[in-house]
């Protein structure tokens, strides 16, 4: 029994964590398919697709999806340049402030969203930042150039430097 359970122990406990991480997924899927009575949306009325044949007929649904994924592409752009380059550097050169740089770089990653979240927009309404795209944009390319860093010095530790200067 006891060798069966060492055997399998780590099964279930993966199977139960993959359940209690997927099942919100699972039931916001499930209720979009709900067609609810008034506008909460928290017992089961009846089934519909309705809910995604006029998904685009809201007009703010649309500009908010537009706004999202303009400030995607844009984040992402300038956060893989600015971690590129950070990771270059972080390569190829040596110099004084290197490992304290290497902890800043690891700080978000360790530290949860909804922290960093918080963190920011204090920041930005002490500083009087009017709130809107460019805070959000520069929001999400602090958040986003620690991993293009790390995962660019993994990759460029082993790059060879006369293909880079090919």
């Amino acid at each position: 029994m006891l060798r069966w359970l060492g055997r399998n122990a780590l099964r279930a406990y993966t199977g139960l964590a993959l359940i209690y991480l997927l099942l919100p997924i699972f039931i916001v899927a499930l209720f979009s398919f709900n067609d609810p009575i008034g506008r909460s949306n928290y017992s089961w009325a009846s089934f519909t697709f309705d809910n995604w044949l006029t998904l685009f007929r809201d007009p703010t649904l649309v500009s908010a999806v537009g706004i999202s994924l303009r400030i995607a592409l844009v984040s992402t752009i300038i956060a893989t340049t600015i971690g590129t380059l950070m990771a270059m550097a972080l390569v190829r050169y040596q110099f004084k402030f290197r490992k304290g740089i290497d902890l800043f770089i690891f700080l978000p990653l360790a530290t949860p969203e909804i922290v960093l979240g918080a963190s920011l927009l204090t920041l930005f309404v002490t500083l009087r930042i009017p709130l809107g795209e460019i805070t959000l944009i520069l929001a999400h390319v602090m958040f986003n150039v620690s991993y293009v860093v790390v995962t660019m010095k993994a990759r460029l530790a082993g790059f060879d430097m006369r293909l880079e200067e090919a």
